[in-house]
């Protein structure tokens, strides 16, 4: 049996280079970025809101009305939150006009099958059932990012630890050996992170904790089915076409 590790600085020996390596994708600086199937979102450093169609080249980029610090696309819509906590969304193909909804959160994601994540500013759990018009339901837990996936939701805490339950808010949290700053669930078969150094990692799905390291560098990645998406501390946009 392997032994699971829960410091990933004991890991830097076992670094796995099968996986392709980050390239840049596309020129732009985004502090957050966030891919679904068809479209790519960010948010830069000024708040503001840009989409493109996937695959996305510069020339591509749209800037959305509005202003917010965070952004999660999912199949259907795109979900966001602004410097004052408001929750907003609109259609993922950035059609329509933003729709506000009730509650104050500092991260949401859409990605959940079937339900909405997000955390608050005191590190509150609240999930909403598709499609979701503002019923929050509180989670027990303290999580400050979340991301849900297909069977299981992911999320980190103040401490960096790794946690995971049914993304339909039953049963109980798991914690999963490790350490990460940001997570994201919404990969076909992995979940992907960045730990506090900005190393990247890859654990299988369902995740015990056996951790693979990516090469490169990140503060915060977003995966879908066709790529690894993510920014560095530059803010520079990066992807792996990676088996995902």
């Amino acid at each position: 049996m392997k032994e699971l590790l829960t410091d990933f600085s004991l890991l830097k020996f076992q670094v796995h280079n099968k996986y392709s390596l980050l390239q840049p994708y596309v020129r732009g600086a985004l502090k957050h970025v966030s891919a679904s199937v068809n479209y790519i979102w960010g948010v830069n450093s000024a708040d503001q809101i840009w989409m493109c169609p996937n695959p996305c080249s510069a020339a591509n980029w749209v800037q959305i009305p509005g202003a917010l610090k965070q952004v999660d696309a999912g199949d259907m819509e795109a979900w966001g939150v602004n410097s004052n906590d408001d929750i907003y969304k609109r259609n993922v193909d950035g059609s329509g006009s933003w729709t506000q909804l009730p509650g104050k959160l500092k991260h949401v994601s859409a990605s959940g099958n079937g339900y909405i994540w997000g955390v608050n500013s005191n590190d509150d759990i609240y999930k909403c059932k598709k499609p979701c018009t503002g019923e929050w339901e509180q989670v027990p837990g303290k999580l400050k990012q979340i991301d849900g996936g297909y069977d299981y939701v992911y999320g980190v805490n103040s401490n960096n630890d790794i946690w995971t339950r049914p993304v339909d808010g039953s049963g109980s949290w798991r914690q999963i050996p490790g350490k990460l700053k940001h997570v994201s669930a919404s990969g076909t078969h992995s979940i992907f992170g960045a730990a506090p150094d900005d190393s990247i990692w890859r654990c299988k799905k369902p995740c015990v904790g056996e951790w693979e390291r990516i090469d490169g560098g990140l503060t915060q990645c977003d995966a879908t089915i066709n790529g690894l998406f993510g920014v560095n501390s530059a803010n520079n946009i990066w992807r792996s076409a990676l088996g995902l």
